[in-house]
């Protein structure tokens, strides 16, 4: 019998890095003091301009079987999308007194799932498209152009991220390998540079406000006309790039406490966003109880970072973890499985009733 596959950890050490980051820049922006001229700034773009770059190729690189990607992907991606949609109504109800129930814009940072099932579930169609990578880089390119790719419907994020999951499809275990034997001597100048532009991004380029790194919303909408939003763009893409070939080099390859984390991204990918709302609603560090920091002191980022592993570590661990199965396999069951195996019960038993 052939032995099983085992799973490489270095995958899962990587999810478990980049989902360590969104709390990390969600904290950071919504702390009380956020200014882009600042090492909060440099936090947040360098953390924007590769986290879902990398979460998206990752995506791409494990969806090989497009026929299981279809069939999964209402399951695993638009039922907890639907399901979010209520829940974090009531989280608005909760900390802010009031809330509004929409479904044409994701809420929060939902946009994720709803892009992704978009990708999964039309990839078979998709990889029939002659260059579709080029094609959907062209795209992504001239998308803050557009002004229909937008919050709506998350286009402007589905348009965006695109061509970072058709890299990933189309990447196999060869082309990991080569980029893979880089020594870690080698790296670090590669680190040190990258570092050096989200520095000098944040400090020497502020027409370009951080909030467009998000790639939500054409250009205009925050004052980046089409040269420059092209521009940036393309340079997105090679920083994207350069970051996911550092990341490879430099994580570890053996099991640690990051792959135990990258295995249970999605409870902490939804559970921080309520924390994430409460600092919004109360003043940041200060949750509505007590000063601040100062501002851009040491102290203030200890107590982000902090507060994000804080999130990381509970919200990964077992509990939470069950809470969000049993939250999200047990209402799919109650209201998806359960009505159409009656359904396909009651439908095959008038079918054998009317061909006696």
């Amino acid at each position: 019998m052939e032995k099983a596959k085992l799973r490489d950890p270095l995958y899962d050490t990587l999810r478990g890095l980049l989902i360590w980051c969104i709390p990390i820049s969600h904290f950071t922006r919504e702390a009380g003091s956020f200014v882009q001229d600042s090492f909060g700034g440099v936090i947040y773009i360098t953390i924007n301009v590769f986290v879902m770059q990398a979460f998206m190729f990752l995506s791409g690189y494990f969806s090989k079987n497009v026929d299981k990607s279809r069939s999964t992907a209402f399951k695993t991606l638009l039922w907890p999308y639907i399901l979010s949609i209520f829940f974090f109504y009531e989280v608005r109800n909760i900390l802010w007194g009031n809330a509004t129930l929409y479904f044409n814009q994701p809420p929060f940072a939902m946009w994720f799932l709803l892009a992704l099932f978009f990708y999964k579930f039309f990839l078979k169609d998709l990889i029939k498209i002659p260059h579709i990578l080029w094609v959907s880089l062209i795209i992504y390119l001239i998308a803050g152009c557009i002004p229909f790719l937008t919050e709506f419907m998350a286009l402007g994020r589905i348009a965006s991220y695109l061509p970072f999951f058709i890299l990933g499809y189309y990447t196999d275990a060869s082309h990991i390998e080569k980029i893979k034997k880089f020594s870690k001597l080698k790296m670090i100048p590669l680190g040190i540079g990258l570092i050096t532009v989200s520095v000098l991004l944040a400090y020497k380029l502020p027409q370009v406000i951080h909030i467009w790194y998000l790639l939500r919303n054409p250009g205009s909408n925050t004052g980046v006309d089409w040269p420059l939003d092209i521009g940036m763009r393309l340079l997105l893409t090679v920083l994207g790039v350069l970051w996911i070939v550092l990341l490879f080099n430099m994580l570890p390859k053996k099991e640690t406490y990051l792959s135990y984390v990258g295995r249970n991204t999605m409870p902490i990918y939804i559970f921080h966003l309520v924390i994430r709302q409460w600092l919004k609603g109360n003043d940041g560090l200060s949750f509505g109880a007590y000063y601040t920091p100062e501002p851009n002191s040491f102290i203030y980022y200890v107590l982000i970072i902090s507060l994000a592993s804080l999130s990381v570590i509970v919200f990964s661990s077992k509990p939470f973890v069950k809470i969000y199965d049993i939250a999200v396999d047990g209402s799919y069951k109650i209201f998806i499985e359960i009505p159409h195996n009656l359904f396909k019960r009651i439908i095959n038993r008038d079918i054998k009733k009317g061909s006696l």
